[in-house]
């Protein structure tokens, strides 16, 4: 357990969200388009969204010394704290991301350090953490020990349902530490991570089984099942968008509705600003791109008005 002078939170309440795995970069080809090097991983994606909704947001993180200060000066200037972002010898972690119709092949070309428990020397007062990892890069030892703060702790399980093969191809492998998943707040699930996760928890009367408290099940086009122990389950549609890319929708979706709900506790709200920011940003074929605080409100309005009880 993280304990003593390694949890020790700061008194004064530093930031909404902070996230925690391996800030990425991505080579994405999308038909005839190809963006190298881009920014990407939970991290980005799940704190940009929070900046969207004027939150303070900061990653606890390593890249390796290709990522650049450019990159660095990026981050910054779009408010996202790099305090506890380390910089090692290790090459930054490398996604090459091909879409091709409706289906999506990924490749690692190279992978970072993995996060250790002198990483969180000094942990942020925080009121929201997101746990995002893309390769198992946090160890669920220190995930399960997050879940011992006072904050909001959510999980996007990608990293542990994913292995690479001898070529360097992302698959998927089965996953699941019920004793995590019992302590988590939040969990974030698509189709298929909860297959990999409890094929039998498929269905919106079985999410139960997931363990967590508040469950996000997203779907793609068909929208998200809102699952919650104590309010029931709730259907969430999209908001009606030409999807130019889907990358980091998920964690856009988890970031706006942490920080919301740890604003508001109103969690069908919640889940339609998170709905809200996503569509956003697969609209727009600049990457990276999630609209105001104004905008976001006004399509979350009209999400909140679709969703229905299920």
């Amino acid at each position: 357990m993280l304990t003593g002078r390694r949890m020790r939170c700061e008194s004064v309440m530093k930031y909404d969200l902070v996230t925690v795995g391996h800030i990425v970069l991505d080579d994405i080809r999308r038909d005839a388009q190809f963006r190298k090097g881009q920014i990407g991983g939970p991290c980005v994606y799940s704190c940009l969204s929070a900046r969207s909704l004027n939150a303070r947001a900061g990653v606890i993180s390593k890249v390796g010394r290709d990522f650049g200060i450019r990159r660095m000066s990026w981050l910054r200037e779009h408010g996202v704290s790099i305090a506890s972002l380390e910089v090692v010898t290790s090459p930054t972690t490398c996604f090459r991301i091909n879409y091709r119709n409706e289906s999506r092949t990924m490749r690692v070309s190279s992978v970072c350090d993995p996060l250790a428990k002198d990483d969180f020397v000094s942990f942020p007062k925080t009121r929201a953490i997101h746990i995002g990892p893309v390769l198992g890069e946090v160890p669920v030892s220190i995930a399960h020990d997050l879940t011992t703060t006072d904050s909001i702790v959510a999980l996007d399980p990608q990293g542990y349902v994913r292995q690479l093969a001898r070529n360097g191809t992302v698959q998927r492998r089965k996953w699941r530490n019920m004793r995590l998943l019992r302590a988590i707040d939040v969990l974030k699930v698509s189709d298929d991570e909860l297959s990999a996760i409890h094929p039998r928890a498929i269905g919106p009367n079985k999410i139960a089984k997931l363990g967590s408290n508040v469950v996000l099940w997203t779907r793609g086009a068909r929208g998200m099942v809102l699952w919650s122990r104590n309010e029931g389950t709730f259907e969430v549609p999209t908001y009606p968008v030409h999807a130019r890319n889907p990358t980091g929708a998920g964690d856009a979706l988890l970031g706006a509705f942490l920080v919301t709900w740890a604003r508001t506790s109103d969690l069908l709200w919640s889940a339609s600003v998170g709905m809200s920011v996503a569509s956003i940003l697969v609209e727009r074929s600049r990457p990276l791109s999630f609209g105001g605080r104004k905008q976001v409100e006004k399509r979350a309005a009209a999400i909140l008005q679709r969703a229905k009880r299920m």
